[in-house]
């Protein structure tokens, strides 16, 4: 324990230290509107998704609850000078990321709903708080896709979370019996992103491709080494293959290449000769419309598929390095892309490309083995996950 903590003060930096001083001046105001509140008897919450984001399963509750519950002292934490803030401070009750306002508010909220592990005023010293329980925050985790795999950053020992919000049955059995939490503390509710794709059409004339992350290659600094790599050849072969350049052409079809936010560095390098495939850079709001709208959504190992698969539109996993992902990414889960998957695993380019025009030619009809997978996965198949989730915390025991 004493090892985690020193090596956890060997990555402050100058802002963590100076936090670090002020804490005793924001403890001090934490106290007095902790009596404010007491006095007023009023409950907080407050969601965010991280410094600059508002476009994910955080977002989505928020909104929902500012337009359906505006009575309630419900507030979103996010920098005043991202992008995003305009379209959540519309919505009202906004505060800026790390400000004072977000500490008083942390230290205090009822419920800290969130759909990262850290998304709090300060993540290094909020992560020493949470581990070694000095701190709860009465913390409510979204999650930001379905877990697939055993995480070990995600289990109750590393995050004590009041609550984890689970998107489909099998991850929460899977959550319930592994993850070491509380039985309570684990819920099946649906993802409030859910809400938005339930009645989503999809459009016949665009693709997603949308591959996830490898975690051997962080340690790539240079371009030189990035082109060497098996991920980037994969991909950049995709993009120019002649036949599905073909395809894409006569048939009008679009195909978005959404890029991980870990290989945005290296954008520039993926080209392509064909104007109907469109090289898109980290984006949650384009996911979100990638997934709704796309005709087929093509991933690798990314819980996206997930939200595919809630839609019941056809997925296709390109596999090319398995073997390998299975060995350095993540530990292997209750999920089997061969026996639970909700479309077909192809380890090649050319069975990749056979299977996106397959599919267009069947009038993108999905097989029974896949929406049956899909029935049983999603045993919630509605759009009211916004509002179970609600009901849920504003229950007495909670």
């Amino acid at each position: 324990m004493i090892k985690k903590f020193i090596t956890s003060i060997k990555y402050l930096n100058i802002k963590d230290f100076l936090d670090i001083i002020c804490l005793p001046f924001i403890l001090f105001f934490s106290l007095i509107y902790k009596i404010y509140l007491k006095i007023k008897k009023r409950k907080i919450w407050l969601i965010s998704e991280g410094k600059n984001d508002a476009r994910d399963n955080g977002y989505v509750f928020f909104e929902y609850v500012r337009k359906n519950h505006p009575e309630d002292y419900v507030y979103y934490a996010i920098n005043k000078k991202c992008e995003s803030y305009e379209k959540v401070n519309k919505l009202g009750n906004v505060i800026n990321y790390g400000g004072l306002k977000h500490w008083i508010y942390y230290l205090n909220a009822n419920k800290n709903i969130t759909i990262h592990k850290a998304a709090n005023p300060n993540e290094k010293i909020f992560y020493v708080l949470h581990y070694y329980r000095l701190f709860n925050g009465h913390r409510v985790f979204l999650q930001h896709g379905v877990t697939m795999n055993y995480v070990k950053y995600l289990t109750y020992k590393e995050t004590n979370f009041e609550l984890f919000i689970c998107g489909a049955k099998p991850e929460y059995e899977y959550i319930k019996s592994n993850f070491g939490y509380p039985l309570n503390n684990v819920c099946y509710l649906g993802f409030p992103r859910f809400d938005r794709l339930y009645n989503a059409v999809p459009n016949k004339n665009i693709i997603a491709i949308m591959p996830t992350w490898r975690t051997w290659l962080k340690d790539i600094k240079n371009i030189g080494q990035f082109k060497s790599s098996e991920y980037y050849k994969k991909y950049q072969s995709l993009l120019n293959n002649e036949i599905l350049i073909k395809f894409l052409k006569d048939n009008n079809i679009k195909l978005f290449f959404y890029l991980h936010k870990n290989v945005e560095k290296f954008a520039p390098l993926f080209t392509t000769k064909c104007s109907n495939i469109i090289i898109v850079k980290s984006n949650m709001d384009m996911i979100l419309s990638l997934i709704s709208e796309s005709s087929i959504l093509i991933t690798d190992y990314s819980s996206i598929s997930i939200d595919g698969a809630f839609m019941q539109k056809p997925i296709i996993y390109y596999q090319f390095d398995i073997e390998r992902f299975r060995k350095s990414h993540l530990e292997k889960g209750y999920f089997s892309y061969e026996n639970d998957g909700f479309g077909p695993v192809v380890l090649d380019e050319k069975n990749l490309v056979k299977n996106i025009i397959q599919y267009k030619e069947n009038n993108y009809k999905v097989e029974n083995k896949y929406i049956q997978r899909s029935n049983s996965f999603f045993e919630l198949r509605d759009n009211n996950n916004c509002k179970r989730i609600y009901e849920k915390l504003t229950r007495k025991n909670n």
